[in-house]
């Protein structure tokens, strides 16, 4: 029961499991890649493995075709959902503490719901306010940073689960009024790409065969940017960079929330 949580243990096993859903969200995008080689049996019938069937044969050889990029478009969709989750478990976590330092005693199950509408109502808000402004509210420097990596992966995010990845107004905006928006406005997103080199030379195809004389890796900010009217198209090689950038920024959000509740502990009762 969240009533009776132990912290700090209790919010890093929330970023141990964030952790371990990226990755397995992550793992979803490679899954693409080896989709998109499946054959079909020889002939002009489809795929029957659920008996009944809405498609046939083309639909079939469209999908295998497409599979990466519609993997990882999930994959892509799928762990904003978990950081938007995960963020919401610690922000209960920190209105729980809240409310059990302010009153002195265990919560009943009427001011825990009152907590629970609470926690769900200012969800609402996005995955960037709610880690910035509601889990943390005074961000470091290092989180704030990493915010801009989560707000344009969360606009890819939305028109990718809204759009089908066609880029629209709305994508474009950034709190402008749709009367403000121009052609030439765009949709950007931010997040680390990771670079290996070895013995000084960047490594391009994987699997690699080592020199021999050590690797170096090196992360360096990767953008990119859409017009009204592209489409988007994430690859599985994205997928992974861009679930190395989310965990990054869990770890961030961690230890600034334990930073300030830390903080709130000493100042209004020592002895939690």
């Amino acid at each position: 029961m969240i009533r009776d949580l132990e912290y700090p243990d209790d919010a890093r096993k929330v970023i141990n499991e964030l952790h371990e859903r990226l990755k397995y969200d992550a793992a979803i995008s490679v899954l693409g890649l080896a989709s998109a080689k499946l054959e079909l049996k020889e002939g002009t019938q489809p795929d029957f493995s659920t008996g009944i069937r809405y498609g046939g044969r083309i639909e079939d050889e469209a999908v295998r075709r497409d599979a990466a990029g519609l993997l990882s478009r999930f994959s892509l969709i799928s762990m904003v959902s978990h950081i938007e989750q995960h963020a919401q478990l610690l922000l209960l976590q920190r209105r729980v503490i809240e409310e059990m330092v302010s009153t002195g005693q265990r919560l009943d199950s009427k001011s825990m719901w009152k907590i629970l509408r609470g926690v769900h109502k200012d969800s609402l808000s996005g995955p960037v306010k709610l880690c910035s402004e509601l889990v943390v509210k005074e961000p470091s420097i290092e989180l704030a940073s990493k915010m801009n990596w989560l707000d344009g992966i969360v606009r890819v995010r939305n028109c990718l689960a809204h759009r089908l990845g066609y880029v629209q107004m709305q994508d474009v905006r950034s709190g402008k009024p749709i009367e403000e928006i121009k052609d030439s406005d765009t949709l950007k997103a931010i997040w680390l790409r990771l670079k290996v080199s070895d013995n000084g030379k960047v490594i391009e195809t994987f699997p690699h065969i080592s020199s021999g004389k050590g690797f170096d890796y090196t992360f360096e900010e990767f953008k990119r940017e859409w017009r009204i009217g592209d489409h988007i198209d994430v690859t599985p090689e994205e997928c992974q960079a861009i679930g190395i950038s989310l965990a990054l920024l869990a770890n961030q959000l961690l230890d600034d929330f334990e930073r300030e509740i830390n903080i709130f502990l000493s100042s209004t009762n020592p002895s939690f």
